[in-house]
């Protein structure tokens, strides 16, 4: 179990590398599309792709923090979580399960969602970067996968979120 932990933790690692490097060839490529543009002037197109691209690849190279300030942005709290804090914010549900072989497993499945949800949110800003190109129909589904990809990030949040919510509908006094 630990294998795979430290597997998915390093592949992530590596994500990260790979898409800091892509995020250092979108500014590459804005800065020359502006260039372009510039030389050119209106008949080459608009500034929206050479902006998009800066952006998007600012964003792509300062991944941790723009990860961290989306997490900020949803949930008040920046940062990556630790897939054991799922035991924190749920106290009613999850907590019987605290320890042993149980414990091991739903942090496994914790970390793969957040694996996901890192996933969805370099897809989501890759997907912004072709707006230029395609024009609003990758909006939504751009935005789609921000969404849940932090949603996803912060699943032990959004977890203790959802078990408050539904516990605190059926009844039972909330969790303070």
């Amino acid at each position: 179990m630990t294998e795979i932990i430290s597997f998915i933790q390093d592949f992530e690692t590596l994500l990260r590398g790979i898409f800091y490097l892509v995020g250092i060839l979108i500014v590459i490529q804005s800065v020359r599309n502006a260039a372009r543009r510039s030389e050119l002037g209106p008949q080459l197109g608009s500034w929206i792709s050479p902006v998009m691209g800066f952006c998007i690849g600012i964003l792509l190279i300062a991944l941790p923090e723009t990860i961290a300030m989306l997490s900020g942005t949803f949930f008040g709290r920046g940062g990556d979580l630790n897939p054991r804090s799922i035991f924190e914010y749920d106290q009613r549900l999850i907590s019987p399960l605290n320890g042993g072989i149980s414990q091991n497993v739903i942090e496994l499945v914790v970390l793969i969602v957040q694996f996901l949800g890192f996933l969805a949110i370099i897809r989501s800003l890759l997907l912004f970067n072709q707006i230029s190109t395609q024009g609003s129909r990758v909006l939504g589904p751009g935005f789609t996968f921000l969404v849940a990809g932090t949603l996803a990030v912060n699943f032990p949040m959004f977890w203790g979120i959802l078990v408050n919510l539904f516990l605190g509908v059926m009844g039972e006094p909330a969790a303070v």
